[in-house]
């Protein structure tokens, strides 16, 4: 693939720029008191807003409310879910939100943007997979070679097309992709015949699959490529009182539910259905995926994501993975 000449790059970064215009708007809900209440062992609450996709990445803490251990934890978990990432990086930029559920992509626009975010922990694996129309002919991703996919760029779906496609053999001027933001005329365009393949999050991937399309990526393929991570504002990091104290009862509470629903996933089906919106038939029939315990993104995967985003032109330079994580420090 062709890299980006600068006078596309503007547009390109819409992730980032285009979702600004709500930051007004964001703006006059009133601004978010930093650093409510601690958990450093004086009794009070820490109060973290967060905002998500509708994914099941963080069912986890979603769990965690819904139970009282976050509170119990002295964690005041308020979970906000975006209908999609413009108005999430919107939210984030204007300071509506701590912290985001998301990508690795996303945490290295908004820094470069002049928003820095650090990641305090992984979530789940890459978020998305590939499938292919039923009657495409296309049994491999080697058989993606020239084919428009259904995707959007600058995100971490375009950068696992970009290296599963490489992984197979294809050719860089023989990846191709069609730009579909819109995650749902991306599907429905599919089922149209109008695409003949898609890169999906798992939970529209799993749609796809049930409606008869063909999985050629799934979760076990390209779930080493990236990971979904928290996200908190360096700023927010930076002037929270007790943070440390913080993050290991966030870390806590996350790894004992990750215990809770590793052991019995479909318990927290219903769960998970209602908070990410499942449509039918999925709110019924999604497998719940195990999820891993706390630990610091994994450094090569992020380098490699920084690299790419490089090679193509959607940031000017590296951004060195000590700037992008938090490590307690």
């Amino acid at each position: 693939m062709s890299h980006p000449t600068s006078s596309r790059r503007t547009p390109i970064q819409a992730l980032v720029v285009a979702g600004l215009s709500l930051v007004l708007a964001l703006a006059g809900c009133g601004s978010h008191p930093s650093g409510t209440g601690t958990t450093d062992g004086t009794g009070g609450t820490t109060t973290i807003l967060i905002g998500t996709l509708q994914t099941d990445d963080i069912l986890p803490l979603w769990a965690a409310v819904a139970d009282g251990s976050a509170a119990a934890a002295g964690l005041d978990l308020q979970i906000q879910t975006f209908a999609s990432a413009q108005e999430q990086t919107a939210a984030v930029t204007a300071g509506q939100v701590d912290a985001i559920m998301t990508d690795m992509v996303v945490p290295v626009l908004l820094s470069a943007s002049g928003t820095p975010m650090r990641s305090v922990t992984r979530l789940q694996g890459a978020p998305a997979g590939i499938v292919v129309a039923p009657g495409s002919g296309i049994t491999d991703l080697a058989g993606l070679a020239g084919v428009p996919t259904g995707c959007s760029s600058p995100t971490i779906m375009e950068y696992i097309y970009d290296k599963a496609l490489t992984d197979a053999g294809v050719a860089a001027d023989q990846i191709k992709t069609e730009e579909i933001k819109n995650l749902s005329v991306r599907l429905q365009m599919l089922g149209s015949g109008s695409i003949k393949a898609a890169v999906l999050p798992w939970t529209l991937y799993s749609l796809a699959v049930a409606q008869g399309n063909i999985p050629l990526l799934g979760v076990d393929q390209a779930g080493p490529y990236s990971s979904t991570v928290l996200a908190f504002r360096d700023q927010w990091l930076t002037s929270q009182p007790g943070v440390a104290s913080v993050m290991d009862a966030l870390d806590r509470v996350w790894d004992a539910e990750v215990a809770k629903i590793n052991a019995a996933p479909d318990d927290y089906r219903a769960l998970l259905a209602a908070q990410a919106k499942l449509p039918s038939p999925l709110d019924t029939t999604y497998a719940v995926r195990q999820y891993p315990t706390h630990a610091t993104p994994d450094q090569a995967q992020f380098e490699a994501v920084v690299n790419w985003m490089v090679a193509k032109g959607y940031v000017a330079s590296p951004i060195p993975y000590a700037d992008l994580v938090w490590t307690g420090q």
